[in-house]
This record gives C-alpha cells, sequence and structure tokens, in this order.
C-alpha cells in the first residue's frame, strides 16, 4: 500500500510539472483543470501515506478538502505567492469536476495496486 501512494504521488507530481511547462494547444485548460487532478491525486497520495483507514474514507475526505480550498476562494482572499498558486485566484465550478476525476483516477490507482498485491 505505502509504495503505490508512493508512485501514485510521483505520477500526481509529473502531472504537475507537465502542466507548468506545457506551452502547446489547449494550455488553459491544462493548467487549469489537468492540474487541480493532479493536484488531487497528490492529496489522495498524501492522506494514503499518513492515515490507515478505507479507500473511500480517504476518497472522501480528499474531496471534502478540495471543495473547502474551492469554498475558500469564494470567500476569502488569495493569499500572495506561492499561497495563491495552491489554492487558486478565482473559484470555477469546473474545478470541482475537475477534482471528482483526480479523486476517481487516485481511486482507481489504490484499487488496483490492492489487486495486483492480492492476485
Amino acid at each position: 500500500m505505502r509504495r503505490a501512494m508512493i508512485l501514485l504521488g510521483g505520477v500526481a507530481l509529473a502531472i504537475g510539472a507537465f502542466t507548468l511547462f506545457y506551452r502547446g494547444p489547449g494550455q488553459p485548460f491544462i493548467r487549469g483543470y489537468v492540474s487541480d487532478v493532479g493536484a488531487t491525486m497528490l492529496v489522495y497520495a498524501f492522506l494514503g501515506l499518513l492515515w490507515r483507514t478505507t479507500a473511500a474514507r480517504r476518497a472522501l475526505a480528499t474531496a471534502a478538502i478540495a471543495a473547502a480550498v474551492e469554498f475558500y476562494q469564494i470567500v476569502g482572499t488569495t493569499p500572495p505567492g506561492v499561497g495563491g498558486v495552491l489554492v487558486g485566484a478565482f473559484p470555477d465550478p469546473w474545478d470541482l469536476v475537475a477534482y471528482a476525476i483526480g479523486v476517481v483516477a487516485a481511486l482507481a490507482w489504490e484499487r488496483r495496486s490492492v489487486r495486483d498485491q492480492t492476485g
């Protein structure tokens, strides 16, 4: 399980690096939404390393953290510098879709890893 979460975190970081340096067609989409998918996968991987619970609880916690970030964008002011990059600058309902995709992808990653270990 630990190895699966470390690998998932690596994949999430690779997605983040890709979106940071990508300069091709669809850059706003890639930067805006694919990065959210990767960020959500990274949160799930961190929770997987730190919290021994069911995959469903990790998925719900990850979704709650992502929703809290979006809610913060609605009610809070964007922090300067790195903080603004981490929580985003403005709310976007499509971010919630990207977060959901990230949670589903991370959950599928974990379930496949568990299946591969058992059989």
